[in-house]
């Protein structure tokens, strides 16, 4: 799994193309998840060891506390009748299973990481879920051996924690593992939110693993690259109060997009399902 451990009220002057000002910094105040700019060099690509090391047992035992109420907030947007198999893609510690595990026949969830996978079986015996199973391995190949057979996908909160080659790759994939006609789902950090804005040049760290915040352009460019069709984008608030009430202000002409937090992405493979 590649995760992550998210004024003025009349014509805002923000700009984060030129030189920062003071009422930027203060409203960096309200997101919860920062933490001081290290002193360092400019970012080097990591390898794929290094990003493996990342989501090492420490980082799963203090996993994001807040997954739960992020992704629930989600389950209004997908497309479910309780008949489908899916399977969601950096799965983590499974916690999309415990919320639409109600609203399919099967969940299949797949992630790089032992310690997530182990994580993520305790968390659904925990709960006696029974229409659910995790695999550990590399996407890739797993979708390689699951050609067209899920009926929906899902990949929340792992685009960001992967480079562009490597999305190419694994969302290619995904779009094997996919029936004609499936969805594909999801949700991302939107590195137009002035706090990513912030986090890119350097006032704040970057969240750990995050080697990719991609802005709806991107995005939407990847998956036609991938052979996605329909894509649609949704801007979803900050998850945590109060972040998410600026919220509102993604309506303002010019500076908007710099408030809408979060990018959640439908699309889907072409084709019809089978009857």
């Amino acid at each position: 799994m590649f995760r992550r451990r998210s004024s003025r009220p009349c014509q805002p002057t923000v700009n984060l193309t030129g030189p920062l000002e003071p009422r930027v910094l203060m409203l960096a105040a309200l997101d919860t998840t920062i933490r001081p700019m290290a002193t360092r060099g400019p970012a080097s690509r990591l390898s794929e060891e290094e990003l493996r090391a990342i989501y090492d047992q420490a980082y799963v035992d203090q996993y994001d506390p807040h997954a739960v109420p992020r992704m629930r907030r989600m389950l209004p947007f997908f497309e479910l009748s309780g008949h489908e198999t899916v399977a969601d893609f950096g799965c983590g510690n499974g916690v999309l299973l415990e919320l639409i595990g109600p609203h399919v026949h099967e969940y299949v969830g797949v992630d790089f990481s032992e310690a997530f996978t182990r994580a993520a079986e305790r968390r659904r015996d925990a709960r006696g879920i029974q229409n659910g199973s995790f695999h550990c391995g590399d996407i890739v190949e797993f979708c390689a051996r699951h050609p067209n057979q899920f009926d929906a996908g899902f990949a929340l909160d792992f685009a960001e924690h992967i480079y562009d080659d490597q999305f190419l790759c694994i969302f290619r994939a995904i779009h094997g593992a996919l029936k004609p006609g499936a969805w594909m789902y999801l949700h991302t950090p939107n590195r137009d939110y002035f706090m990513e804005r912030l986090r890119e040049r350097r006032v704040f760290r970057q969240i750990e693993g995050h080697v990719a915040v991609r802005d709806a352009q991107s995005y939407r460019a990847l998956l036609a690259h991938c052979d996605f069709a329909n894509v649609r984008v949704r801007y979803l608030a900050h998850y945590l109060y109060p972040a998410s009430a600026l919220h509102g202000l993604g309506i303002l002409p010019l500076v908007g997009r710099y408030f809408r937090a979060r990018l959640f992405l439908t699309c889907r493979k072409e084709g019809h399902r089978p009857v």
